[in-house]
């Protein structure tokens, strides 16, 4: 279990390792797996996130060049996010079999009637006011940079964008990650790994300045996520909040002036 947890915040740091650590994992959960060893789970846990990092290695450089508009329903960002999500969720769902959990483990479960609703709140309110202050809200992140959007068409791509990053994240993180590690070594142990590890996937050269502080506030974020998912046995509203944040996100990616 240490050693796997290592092996992706490495792989979180270190660009260059995520493809060979995806390989052993995937080789190692095979062989534990075929052997019925219960210890398969512990690397079964981050291969979905693995999945994600070799996928911002390989296609998220070409979808974030890519020749789209940043207001067309099929800019390039969107798109590959949205395949991106597909195929987590695939995966997800798939290892879950291979190893016995269910979906209602990993918070893929409606929550009470308040709360859902609630979270159909979080996401009408804040992804509007994120679009109109997303200036202020990327300059700490990106820097004070240049962006040309036309609005309204722009919000079918941004949520697009941020709906498939908002599931895929919370999915792998808060869901596979936190709910399959709990199994083996109880809530916190594994709350306490995921957030290092969402807050480590958060690092590089892309932010404006040192990316220290970015890493640290997303640590604490993944922690506070997962506390509202145990409090709520749901992914949703934790996933209400990340969409409505992460369209900030998709302008800064696509609407840049470079």
């Amino acid at each position: 279990m240490v050693m796997a947890g290592a092996l992706t915040v490495l792989a979180a740091f270190v660009q260059p390792a995520r493809l060979p650590i995806l390989a052993i994992m995937v080789l190692g959960f095979a062989l534990l797996w075929r052997r019925g060893s219960p210890i398969a789970i512990a690397l079964a846990a981050p291969l979905p996130i693995l999945a994600t990092f070799a996928w911002g290695v390989t296609v998220s450089p070409l979808a974030e060049a890519g020749p789209f508009a940043c207001e067309s329903p099929f800019s390039a960002p969107a798109v590959a996010r949205l395949a991106e999500a597909f195929g987590g969720l695939v995966l997800v769902l798939g290892l879950g079999r291979l190893i016995g959990v269910g979906r209602a483990e990993i918070g893929l479960r409606w929550p009470s009637m308040a709360v859902g609703a609630l979270s159909v709140g979080l996401v009408v309110v804040l992804g509007p006011l994120a679009v109109l202050s997303f200036r202020s809200l990327a300059a700490p992140f990106f820097g004070a940079l240049d962006y040309a959007f036309a609005l309204p068409a722009v919000l079918v791509p941004a949520m697009v964008f941020a709906l498939a990053n908002g599931v895929l994240e919370e999915l792998v993180y808060r869901g596979a990650m936190l709910g399959w590690t709990a199994r083996l070594v109880g809530f916190w142990p594994a709350a306490i790994a995921q957030a290092v590890i969402f807050g480590a996937a958060h690092s590089g050269p892309g932010f404006a300045g040192s990316s220290v502080p970015v890493v640290v506030a997303m640590g604490v974020a993944g922690l506070l996520a997962a506390i509202v998912v145990r409090r709520t046995g749901s992914l949703l509203p934790i996933i209400a909040i990340h969409v409505a944040l992460d369209v900030p996100l998709y302008l800064a990616i696509a609407c840049r002036i470079t």
